[in-house]
C-alpha cells in the first residue's frame, strides 16, 4: 500500500533524547565503517582537548620558576611549553586529515546504503510524494551525514577542553574556572533553539529543493533540453526552477538570520561571562604565575567555549538530517532476488476498479479481461481511457479499490512484489534510455548475473537490433548515449534496445505499451511478426494506437472512460457503429 502521511510524518528531533539518539547513531556509524580511523580520531581529539589545559599549567610553572629560580631553571618548563604548542599544531593538522578520510569513507557507504534502500522499495512507495521528498533530502544530505561523527567528536573534545581548562584555572581562581565552564551554556541553548526551526521546515525546504533539481535536470538533459529549446520553453522552466530555488533559499535564509541573531546573543553572553572570569582572576590574585596562567586560561576558554558551541550546534543541527536518514532506512524492505517465471498459462482480470487521489471518478471501473498462453490481446482507446492504469493494476504497480487479478487461478495479491514482477516483462513508450554499454543495457532485462553474450545477441536479433549493434564501433562493449561520451541513438534504436531486454527476460506475461511508437513502419512490422512467432510461449498484452498492428490480435478490448466497452476480434469490432471503428476510422480509411 502507498505510504500514508502518518507513516512519513517528520519526527521532532530537538529534545535531548533525540539528540542523544543522533549522537549514538553517528558514533556507531563511524566505529562500524572505519574502526581504526575512528579510534585514531578519538585519541587525537582527547589529546588535543587536553593541550590547552596543559599549556596553562606549563605557563604557571614557567612564570613561577623564572621568578624564584632564574632563567636556567625555567628552561625545562619553557621546553615543555614549546613542545605543547608544537604538539597542538601537529595534532590539529592530523585530526583534520583523519576527519576528511573518515568523512570520505562514510559518504561512500551512506550513498551505497541509500541506493540499496531505494532499490528495495516497492514502486508504489517511491511514487509517494512524501517518500520521494525524504529520499531526495537524504540523497542531498549524505555529505553532512558523513561529517556528523566528526562533529560529535569535536563537540565532546571541545567540552572536555573547557572542563580541563576550568580544572587548570581552579587553583588560581575557582570563580573564574566556574565562569569559563558556564560560558558554554549560551551557545548550546542558541543552537538547540535554531535546530527546532530547521527541523520544522525540513520537509518544505526538501520539497522545493527536489523541484528545483528536477527542473534543472530537464534543462541540461539531452532529450528534454532539445525539446524545450525547440518549443522556446527553456526560459519558462528556468523561471520555475528559480522560483523553487527561491522558496528553498528563503527558508534557509530565515534559518541563517535566526542563527546570526542567536549567535550574536550567545556570543555576547559568553563574552560577558569570560570577562567576569578575567576580573575574577585579577581580583583573586595568585601572583604573577596565577595571573599569567589565569589570563591564558580564560583566553583559551573563549576559544574552547566557542568551539564547543559551534560543534554542539553542528550535532544538534544534524539531528533532523540524521532522523530523516534513519527514517529512510526504516523504509527498507528486504530485497528479494527475482527468479523470472516463464511458464504462465492464464491471466484473468475480474472487475478491477482503480481510483487516484483527488479525482472525482475512478480511472478504471470494473474492467475485466482474460488472456491465455499463446494469445495476443490488445487494449485500445483514446488517451486517458484507462489502458495504462489497467496495465499497472495488473502488475500491482498501483493499488486497486476492488476486483481481482488471477495468475493461473491464484490471487496475484498473495504474491510478494518481487514474485509478482517476476512473471511480467514490460516495455512502455517511456522506456529507459540507460547510458551504459550495449551489453549492460540489455542485460538489465534479467536479474541473473551470468547472462552470456550469446543470449544478448539472440535478444537483439529478436528485437531486430542485431545489425545495429554489429555496426557499432565496439559491438556489445559500445557505450551508449552522449552523457559519458558514447554513441547517440535515435528514438527507434533506443526502443529496440528496450525490446531486446524483454526478449532476454523471457517472462511468462509480456506487456507492451506502445512498444514500437518510435520505430518506422517497416521495422514495426518486423517486430510484430517476431512477437507473433514467439506468442505461443507467452501471454502477450499489447497497448497500441495503430490499427494495422491490431489485425492479427486474438482479441481486442476497447476502453472508454475507464470501462471495457467492447471486446472481440478485429473483424468483429469493425462492425458499423462500434466504438472501435469510430476510434480508428481515419486510419482505416486513409
Amino acid at each position: 500500500m502507498p505510504t500514508s502521511s502518518r507513516e512519513t510524518a517528520a519526527p521532532r528531533v530537538v529534545g535531548p533524547r533525540r539528540v542523544l539518539a543522533g549522537v549514538r547513531w553517528s558514533l556507531a556509524l563511524a566505529a562500524r565503517r572505519a574502526p581504526a580511523w575512528f579510534l585514531l580520531t578519538v585519541v587525537t581529539s582527547v589529546v588535543l582537548a587536553l593541550v590547552p589545559a596543559a599549556q596553562v599549567r606549563a605557563v604557571a610553572w614557567l612564570v613561577a620558576t623564572s621568578e624564584h629560580d632564574g632563567f636556567r631553571a625555567a628552561l625545562i618548563p619553557l621546553v615543555l611549553l614549546t613542545a605543547l604548542v608544537g604538539l597542538g599544531q601537529v595534532i590539529t593538522s592530523a585530526e583534520n586529515l583523519i576527519g576528511q578520510r573518515i568523512s570520505l569513507r562514510l559518504m561512500r557507504d551512506l550513498n551505497a546504503r541509500l541506493a540499496e534502500v531505494a532499490a528495495a522499495l516497492d514502486p508504489r512507495r517511491v511514487t509517494d510524494a512524501q517518500v520521494h521528498a525524504l529520499l531526495d533530502g537524504a540523497r542531498t544530505s549524505t555529505f553532512q551525514l558523513s561529517r556528523s561523527p566528526g562533529a560529535v567528536i569535536s563537540a565532546l573534545s571541545a567540552l572536555l577542553a573547557a572542563l580541563a581548562l576550568g580544572t587548570a584555572i581552579w587553583p588560581f581562581s575557582p570563580l573564574a574556572a566556574g565562569l569559563v565552564v558556564l560560558a558554554l551554556v549560551p551557545n548550546l541553548v542558541i543552537f538547540a533553539w535554531s535546530a527546532g526551526f530547521q527541523d520544522a521546515r525540513f520537509e518544505e525546504a526538501a520539497t522545493h529543493g527536489a523541484r528545483f533539481r528536477y527542473l534543472l535536470d530537464q534543462l541540461v538533459g539531452g532529450r528534454t533540453a532539445t525539446e524545450l529549446a525547440a518549443l522556446g520553453a527553456g526560459p519558462r522552466i528556468a523561471r520555475d526552477a528559480g522560483h523553487a530555488h527561491t522558496r528553498m533559499s528563503q527558508i534557509q535564509d530565515r534559518l541563517y538570520a535566526l542563527l546570526l541573531r542567536g549567535d550574536l546573543i550567545g556570543g555576547l553572553a559568553s563574552a560577558a561571562l569570560l570577562g567576569g572570569a578575567l576580573i575574577a582572576v585579577l581580583a583573586e590574585g595568585g601572583g604573577a604565575a596565577g595571573l599569567s596562567a589565569g589570563v591564558l586560561g580564560v583566553i583559551a576558554g573563549l576559544q574552547a567555549t566557542r568551539g564547543a558551541g559551534f560543534a554542539v550546534g553542528d550535532v544538534i543541527s544534524a539531528g533532523p538530517v540524521i532522523a530523516r536518514f534513519r527514517q529512510v532506512q526504516a523504509f527498507e524492505e528486504r530485497p528479494a532476488h527475482q527468479r523470472v517465471v516463464s511458464d504462465v498459462r492464464r491471466l484473468e482480470v475480474r472487475d478491477l476498479t482503480v481510483s487516484y487521489p483527488g479525482t472525482p471518478t475512478p480511472a478504471l471501473h470494473e474492467a475485466s479481461l482474460t488472456a491465455t498462453r499463446g494469445e495476443m490481446v490488445a487494449l485500445v482507446g483514446v488517451n486517458g481511457a484507462g489502458k495504462t492504469t489497467l496495465v499497472h493494476a495488473v502488475m500491482g504497480i498501483v493499488d486497486r479499490d476492488e476486483g481481482q487479478v488471477l495468475l493461473d487461478g491464484a490471487e496475484a495479491d498473495e504474491l510478494t512484489t518481487a514474485e509478482r514482477f517476476s512473471r511480467f516483462g514490460l516495455v512502455t513508450q517511456e522506456f529507459g534510455r540507460y547510458e551504459m554499454t550495449v551489453r549492460e543495457a540489455v542485460a538489465l532485462g534479467s536479474p541473473r548475473e551470468d547472462v552470456e553474450d550469446a543470449e544478448i545477441w539472440a535478444a537483439l536479433a529478436a528485437a531486430r537490433a542485431r545489425t545495429l549493434v554489429e555496426r557499432l564501433p565496439h559491438g556489445l562493449d559500445t557505450q551508449l548515449g552522449p552523457q559519458f561520451g558514447g554513441v547517440g541513438l535515435s528514438g527507434g534504436q533506443w526502443q529496440r534496445i528496450a525490446l531486446a531486454r524483454i526478449h532476454l527476460r523471457g517472462a511468462g506475461i509480456r506487456i507492451l505499451d506502445e512498444p514500437t511508437s518510435a520505430i518506422d513502419a517497416e521495422a514495426e512490422q518486423e517486430v510484430f511478426a517476431q512477437l507473433r512467432e514467439t506468442a505461443d510461449q507467452h501471454v502477450t498484452i499489447v497497448v497500441s494506437h495503430r490499427a494495422w498492428t491490431l489485425r492479427d490480435m486474438d482479441r481486442i478490448h476497447v476502453l472508454e472512460e475507464g470501462r471495457v466497452v467492447e471486446a472481440g476480434t478485429f473483424a468483429e469490432l469493425m462492425a458499423p457503429g462500434s466504438r472501435f471503428s469510430a476510434i480508428f476510422a481515419e486510419q482505416l480509411t486513409g
